[in-house]
Parts: structure tokens; sequence; C-alpha cells
């Protein structure tokens, strides 16, 4: 009859180091997981946006209307690098083919194509009801420059 097998200390240690990676990878699989399935549940946020931040008003529900402008960039779908100026300060950027702005009365509008050699096309597309001028359906044309649109002009509010 044959002795039975015995594993030597070393192939012991071997094993029960073995045992302790599996459990390891099984743990970080779990920790892992978790992680992932938080992150899942959180909703998308732009990262960075040349919107300006707009500040928080008291109150004022009724007494104020935001006025904006928005912009189609006609001849091309997206150009990322164009901008539109409200004051001299990036407001929106063509990203996607219409970038609409929130304006104040004297506010001054430009477009800043100067990143681009070729000529760019842009229109008015839509303004909000209390926008006197620009007028909706101003075509602009620029190229390789920044061209100034005009000053912002509302119409009185009779409320």
């Amino acid at each position: 009859m044959k002795a039975p097998f015995r594993s030597t200390p070393v192939q012991e240690l071997e094993k029960g180091l073995i045992r302790l990676v599996v459990l390891i990878a099984a743990v970080l699989i779990l920790a892992q997981l978790s992680i992932y399935s938080d992150s899942m549940e959180k909703g998308a946020a732009p990262v960075a946006s040349l919107e300006a931040p707009r500040p928080v008003l008291r109150d004022t529900t009724g007494l104020f209307q935001d006025s904006v402008v928005t912009f189609q960039l006609k001849n091309f779908s997206t150009l990322p690098l164009a901008r539109v100026l409200v004051n001299g300060e990036p407001r929106g950027e063509f990203r996607d083919r219409y970038v609409t702005v929130y304006v104040r009365e004297g506010d001054i509008l430009e477009v800043d194509g100067t990143r681009y050699k070729r000529p760019l096309e842009i229109e008015i597309l839509d303004v909000s009801d209390e926008v006197v001028t620009p007028a909706a359906g101003t075509k602009i044309r620029i190229e390789g420059s920044i061209n100034n649109i005009g000053r912002v002009h509302l119409s009185e509010r009779r409320d």
C-alpha cells in the first residue's frame, strides 16, 4: 500500500499565497464594481463653458426677464474657435451651429473669427421680443477679424 502524498511546507506556503492573491483580486473587483455603479447614477455635467456665470439675484420673479440673441453659423456645422463676444468678453462659441447669449441694454455684440482664415457667414436667427436691435435676420460676414454687430437696444416694457 502506498503512503498518502504529503505536501512540503514550501508547497503549503505556495497554496496559501495563491489563495491570498485570488482573495485580494476578488475584493478589488467588488470595490471597482461598487465605485462604477455609484458613478453611473450621477448626471452628466459640462466640464467647462465660455458662458459667463450669471449672478444670483434676490427673488425678482416677474420683475426681470432675460433678453437673448441667438446666432446661427450658416456655412459650417461647427467652428469651436469662433466666438460671440458681449462687451469684449467671450460668452459663447460655435461648438454647435447655434449660440445663444444673454444681453442687456447697451451691451456691445461682436463675433470673433480671427482664428479662421476662411470667411464665416453668421445670421442672427432669433431675438427676444424686447430686443429692438440687433434684428432677427441680420446677416454677418466675417473674414479673419472681429466684426462689431453693434449695441443692444431693448424696448421699454409696458406691464
